[in-house]
């Protein structure tokens, strides 16, 4: 068999095969890396909107007797303090390793009340391509017997609508700005799509990856083409594009957000990778991988991840090597060039025991050649 036959495919994989995407593999998936030019992509979703098929993500629901149950489950297995969450509300987190390694960073739902679909009821969990059969299998491995965990994607379908004009798009299609869920929360909601007289029952997730506004919508996979093109055509006059991998990339490193395999890794804890913000260890639970965060902060960190931008056009790419001085103090762990700053820009892993502040000068070791890189804030870029 051939790899391209062994591959998986989204719903939506005829769809841009139609429109002439390039295709290229990414984590066993056949996926869009750019429609037309990255660049056009990348700018669509900083200006007007962008659509992304996200649907090789994996969906998984967890249920179990009560909500209580599950969520005191889920809160074992994560740094984040799930006690928090509320019907309706999404929160960023991890699974760590004993080690505190980052096993995939990932986004729990507590799905609201009213959910259009019987299968979403109670919480809900998206994980990385990658590291969907190992997240199923860690949490099916911990999870109490009157708890179960079920893989959806097979059933539904996720798309991303991201950009400051994504509510023009949505408005297309009769919904109002009231009817919108709050950043990091997910509701139900009809979508009458141009076209269309049936409206497509979807959640909407107040989420993204991209630094820009937006939400993620889950539909059943049967609905997902009409939904693609409805949306697409109800954003054509406000500058909707459709969008690859290759812009997705850009525009999450701009971000400053980091992606499992590059950034973060089993080998690097929430700490390490400038998260200390998602990790809660004074938290009523205790969680694991929560001992080996503990002896991190007591004895110290052994790197910790930083951001930098040259100013020669020269793109530094993962394992690159850092120097400081001549001497090799880290490795790169992501790098492109920012359509908006139309400089490299890269992220990278620095031994902690050595002075790494914004302005600090740092070099790259890009094919043999030192380059000269100054450590900035993240993100390298913000919405307005």
């Amino acid at each position: 068999m051939s790899s391209v036959l062994a591959q998986k495919q989204t719903p939506l994989h005829g769809n841009h095969v139609n429109r002439q995407a390039k295709m290229v593999d990414f984590s066993g998936w056949d996926m869009p890396l750019q429609f037309g030019k990255v660049i056009e992509e990348h700018h669509a979703v900083r200006n007007a909107a962008g659509l992304f098929d996200i649907s090789h993500m994996g969906l998984v629901t967890v249920t179990g007797p009560d909500r209580d149950t599950v969520r005191q489950f889920l809160d074992t297995l994560v740094p984040q303090n799930l006690q928090k969450l509320v019907p309706g509300k999404a929160i960023y987190t991890q699974f760590l390793n004993e080690a505190g390694g980052i096993i995939d960073d990932l986004i729990v739902y507590e799905l609201p009340e009213q959910s259009p679909f019987d299968e979403f009821e109670q919480f809900m969990v998206i994980c990385n391509a990658g590291n969907t059969d190992t997240d199923i299998a860690w949490m099916k491995r911990h999870a109490p017997d009157n708890v179960s965990v079920h893989f959806v994607s097979n059933r539904y379908s996720l798309v991303a609508l991201q950009g400051p004009k994504f509510q023009q798009v949505l408005a297309e299609c009769g919904l109002n700005a009231e009817q919108l869920p709050k950043r990091f929360w997910i509701n139900a909601a009809e979508l009458a799509l141009p076209g269309s007289n049936t409206p497509e029952s979807v959640l909407l997730a107040r989420t993204g990856y991209t630094g820009e506004d937006g939400v993620e919508i889950i539909v059943k996979s049967q609905a997902v083409n009409h939904l693609w093109d409805g949306l697409l055509n109800a954003g054509q006059a406000l500058g909707i594009y459709p969008v690859g991998l290759a812009a997705r990339d850009t525009l999450r490193l701009e971000a400053a957000l980091p992606l499992h395999g590059h950034d973060i890794s089993e080998n690097d804890s929430p700490l390490e990778a400038d998260l200390a913000w998602s990790v809660k260890m004074e938290k009523p639970t205790p969680f694991i991988g929560q001992e080996a965060l503990r002896t991190q902060l007591d004895k110290g960190l052994a790197k910790k991840l930083v951001c930098f931008q040259l100013v020669k056009k020269t793109i530094p790419r993962q394992h690159d090597t850092i120097l400081l001085n001549g001497e090799p103090v880290g490795e790169v762990t992501s790098g492109s060039i920012s359509p908006i700053l139309n400089l490299p820009i890269g992220m990278g892993y620095i031994n902690a025991s050595v002075s790494a502040k914004p302005g600090d000068i740092i070099q790259i070791d890009i094919r043999n050649k030192p380059v000269d890189a100054e450590i900035v804030e993240k993100p390298f870029y913000k919405k307005a």
